[in-house]
């Protein structure tokens, strides 16, 4: 009796490293237009045209095995080729066209990119974008991520980083918190028991820079500390460009507690040329060129408008505590 025939698709690659980058089965399928099952079915064929088990499945998703990882690098440099083909021999002037994803921070997915990105693929009805909110650079070289807005910048890798912007940060509170509580006349007056702050805030005091004190509840996301502010219950390190957007948030001592902080836009080598890729990277440049002052200026505000999406918004300048 022969052996059956086992044949190789090409395609099958691509939901593999799907499969790869997503963890899962149904956010692979998700993200490549495809519904779970057929993933899973065409990952059972490329196990069986390879003779080999590609995954191991785990509580924290599916993870590659040996033989797995070998065929990730060996798909990524189809990917790649593929990628430059494209690249290269695509029109410059055609549709912008094509899946995005970008990786983003939470506050400044929300507050900032959203409602632009979603204005942009109006005007380019062919453009899909994944805006997905993760705080790791990481995402990038493992290929999670077309476009990642962070932090840092890297330090090796084939990875392209440029800054987006600098922002400043600083403590900020509503007033209805304010009107229950004592007077805020130093930093000392912040570091109560209520108070709460992002993973890597500092406070100054006595002329120096250190660790917050008795931080209860920590958040590696701002959004969450965003709400406990809004809601009255708490005083958090915020970006200033969120302050713009919300009339209800006070600065709490500018001029004393003031963090300048970046944010960079990274892009692997390989998707650089991109159309769409080089598209939504450039529109991203242009508007947070368009809106700097919201994030250059520093608390209390001089200026009665800032512009959000495209639309004027007018903002009262907050009452600092003295």
């Amino acid at each position: 009796m022969g052996h059956r025939y086992r044949r190789f698709d090409w395609d099958d690659p691509a939901l593999f490293l799907g499969v790869c980058r997503h963890k899962t089965v149904s956010a692979a399928g998700q993200h490549l237009g495809v519904d779970h099952a057929t993933v899973s079915r065409r990952i059972a064929r490329l196990e069986h045209a390879l003779n080999t088990k590609l995954f191991e499945h785990r509580p924290t998703g599916f993870v590659p095995t040996a033989a797995g990882t070998r065929l990730r690098r060996m798909a990524e440099d189809v990917e790649t080729s593929i990628n430059a083909c494209e690249a290269e021999l695509s029109n410059a002037d055609s549709a912008v066209e094509g899946v995005v994803r970008i990786g983003a921070p939470d506050c400044f997915a929300a507050c900032f990119l959203a409602p632009r990105l979603a204005a942009f693929c109006r005007m380019h009805p062919k453009l899909h974008i994944d805006l997905l909110t993760i705080t790791s650079s990481s995402s990038v070289p493992q290929r999670e991520v077309d476009i990642f807005v962070g932090s840092s910048a890297p330090i090796e890798g084939r990875i392209i980083s440029r800054k987006l912007t600098d922002y400043h940060a600083g403590l900020f509170a509503s007033q209805s918190y304010l009107e229950r509580r004592r007077p805020i006349l130093s930093a000392s007056d912040v570091f109560s028991d209520d108070y709460i702050c992002d993973v890597d805030a500092v406070y100054f005091h006595h002329g120096e820079f250190a660790p917050a004190p008795r931080v209860q509840f920590r958040s590696a996301n701002v959004l969450p500390l965003l709400q406990a502010v809004k809601q009255g219950e708490a005083i958090a390190v915020l970006p200033n460009y969120v302050a713009c957007q919300d009339e209800a948030l006070v600065p709490i001592l500018p001029r004393q507690i003031n963090f300048r902080r970046s944010l960079y836009v990274l892009l692997h080598e390989d998707n650089k040329n991109l159309n769409r890729v080089r598209a939504v990277s450039d529109f991203i440049f242009s508007e947070a060129h368009r809106n700097r002052f919201i994030f250059l200026a520093e608390a209390p505000y001089d200026r009665s408008e800032c512009d959000l999406a495209g639309v004027r918004i007018s903002i009262s300048s907050p009452v600092v505590p003295s």
